[in-house]
């Protein structure tokens, strides 16, 4: 009996499947004969230039490069699946899509790709588009990655389409999702545990890669919600904010009590973001001229940010994720990254940071 065996073995033969896994949806579409409609052309040229002499961003480069060379594309899919609350695509030919995974290794070991049953399965009839991808429910990847895909494949979508989202979706979602014209009631929750076969998939492949995407793009996202929601904004003095991560469970800065009067020196106010609603943080960055913070999601609020902004990045590591080197470059708003010093293990990432630092930080002329 199959209740019998250790729950170790029965883990192991549920995750045991290894599927083909189709690198190119766009090659594969065209070997099937299906019409493939270039969205966006190559962010190679749009992110190259601010690369700079950055270890980690020249080695996202290199190591995405063929991804950055590939135009964004949209396919009409008939038959394809959905696996999981992930959204793994998994295509009529039982191969797995790649593209909206970002990295090869986490794809093979994740769960809803080494999953050999779903013990739940259902059919959605007619025209959908997923705004899943892995870690779509994330501030920085939802507005990263998730609405730039939908930015350009939402004209060519067909009227009657609906959309599947991750079962419990976050305020900032369902908020954004209006200016897209996108209630409540065109959503459909795709629940863990569950393989959902769609009658027409709409595919946008990624712009890019989730490290290194479109600044254009993204400012037409940031540019559709400040219009949407911020239409009638009164004029206030710009300000300048430092994110704090003190309710984050990674990055964050031990000492920030101590740095209270530097921040204050240069006019920094310190904000926890969770404490706001996402109508309240997109109205506080729009009216922002310099942002600091320690790497985090809290730093993708730059995009909502005025004009020459001054980006203020803080990390301990030694090569850091260039997601906001390059975007905030892309964007045309100034850059600087503080080293600060390690003040915890490697799980955390915890930092410190000296009054001192802050100070000689703003001697440097951007």
């Amino acid at each position: 009996m199959v209740s019998n065996l250790p729950k170790g073995v029965i883990r192991r033969v549920l995750y045991s499947a290894r599927p083909e896994i189709c690198m190119d949806v766009t090659a594969w579409a065209v070997s099937q004969g299906l019409p493939v409609r270039e969205l966006f052309p190559p962010v190679i040229e749009e992110t190259q230039p601010h690369l700079g002499d950055d270890a980690a961003a020249q080695n996202e480069f290199t190591r995405h490069l063929e991804f950055l060379k590939r135009p964004q594309t949209l396919i009409a899919i008939e038959g394809a699946f959905i696996r999981d609350a992930t959204g793994i695509v998994e295509l009529p030919d039982g191969r797995v899509c790649y593209e909206g995974n970002w990295w090869l290794p986490l794809l093979q070991e994740h769960p809803a790709y080494r999953r050999r049953f779903f013990l739940k399965q259902r059919r959605l009839d007619g025209n959908w588009y997923s705004l899943q991808c892995l870690w779509s429910s994330e501030y920085y990847h939802w507005f990263h990655d998730v609405l730039p895909r939908l930015e350009n494949a939402l004209p060519y979508l067909p009227a009657n389409t609906r959309f599947l989202i991750n079962e419990t979706p976050r305020a900032f979602q369902l908020e954004s999702l209006k200016a897209y014209g996108i209630p409540v009631g065109k959503l459909e929750f795709q629940p863990p545990g569950i393989r959902t076969r769609i009658e027409c998939l709409w595919f946008a492949t990624p712009v890019g890669h989730s490290t290194l995407g479109s600044g254009k793009v993204i400012r037409q996202v940031a540019g559709r919600l400040k219009n949407f929601f911020l239409d009638d904004q009164p004029h206030t003095p710009l300000r300048r904010i430092y994110v704090s991560r003190q309710k984050a469970l990674s990055r964050r800065i031990v000492n920030e009590v101590e740095l209270q009067s530097a921040l204050k020196e240069h006019g920094f106010d310190p904000m926890v973001l969770e404490d706001l609603t996402w109508l309240e943080q997109l109205q506080l960055f729009s009216n922002t001229e310099a942002i600091m913070g320690p790497h985090g999601a809290g730093l993708m609020n730059m995009i909502f940010a005025k004009e020459n902004a001054v980006i203020y990045e803080i990390s301990a590591l030694a090569k850091t994720v260039p997601c906001y080197l390059v975007l905030a470059g892309q964007l045309n708003y100034k850059f600087q990254r503080l080293q600060a010093r390690a003040a915890g293990d490697e799980t955390t990432a915890d930092m410190r940071v000296l009054p001192e630092d802050i100070s000689r930080l703003f001697k440097i002329n951007l």
